[in-house]
């Protein structure tokens, strides 16, 4: 009983940390870049630290999609569809950069992907 005590505390605690974008824990394990405004080829995306980000890198973009016909046992039916490639310009503040679509249409809440060797 005491264990599944602990165990369940442990998982209360995580959900709690990793709960919301404003978490620094979620920024940096989770969630690599997210776009959060697009205008024509212009976008502003939300990072974890812009310290290590460096003007005119390159990225990759993926969205999440669902197939509503996977129905095997075990698929969970979302996956990660590339859209296209940002060059990351100016930043904003330590959290926000803007960014230039190199190529794809990019949505608001399509994920950037950053190398973490930056």
């Amino acid at each position: 009983m005491n264990k599944l005590i602990k165990l369940l505390s442990i998982a209360v605690l995580s959900v709690g940390l990793l709960g919301g974008c404003a978490s620094q824990v979620y920024h940096d394990y989770i969630m690599s870049g997210q776009v959060v405004t697009v205008d024509d080829k212009q976008v502003v995306v939300c990072v974890s630290d812009t310290d290590g980000l460096k003007e005119h890198q390159v990225f990759n973009v993926y969205r999440t999609v669902f197939d509503a016909t996977a129905i095997s046992e075990g698929e969970d039916g979302y996956s990660r569809e590339f859209v296209g490639k940002i060059r990351l310009g100016k930043t904003k503040d330590e959290h926000f950069a803007e960014a230039i679509v190199l190529d794809g249409e990019l949505a608001r809440y399509d994920m950037v992907e950053f190398d973490r060797g930056f």
